[in-house]
């Protein structure tokens, strides 16, 4: 499971978008159903997996 953050007491002073817990929930129940075995909860996590493709310096990057 990847998710950057989810609408939690936890990041309640995080000044940043967050995922419904309850839909991360259903992602999961259902990700798990299907026999997956990674979870990208979020557009977040989907982009850092892509970018992982290319190496974990190009996370890091400033150069398109």
């Amino acid at each position: 499971m990847h998710v950057r953050y989810m609408d939690t007491d936890m990041v309640a002073s995080v000044d940043a978008p967050k995922c419904d817990p309850a839909v991360i929930a259903a992602l999961s129940l259902d990700a798990l159903e299907d026999g997956s075995i990674e979870i990208l909860a979020d557009e977040n996590a989907r982009q850092v997996q892509a970018n992982l493709a290319g190496g974990v310096a190009r996370l890091y990057s400033t150069a398109n």
